[in-house]
């Protein structure tokens, strides 16, 4: 009576194994979307010319 109510061991671990084989693909391609993808960081362009100190030549004839 004990074999009917309880599924096989091998049953069991094929369950676990197929589990954690979706959870690792979903995981997978969700860093792959968010690497590919990403909408975060937007493009910056530059707005003129460069100017500033880090930009400034420290020999005067230079600049």
């Amino acid at each position: 009576m004990d074999d009917k109510k309880q599924p096989k061991l091998w049953i069991t671990a094929l369950k676990l194994a197929i589990g954690a084989l979706v959870i690792i693909v979903l995981v997978s391609l969700g860093l792959y979307y968010s690497a590919k993808y990403s909408t975060y960081d937007p493009k910056v362009e530059p707005s003129g010319p460069q100017w500033g100190i880090s930009k400034d030549s420290p020999i005067r004839s230079n600049r």
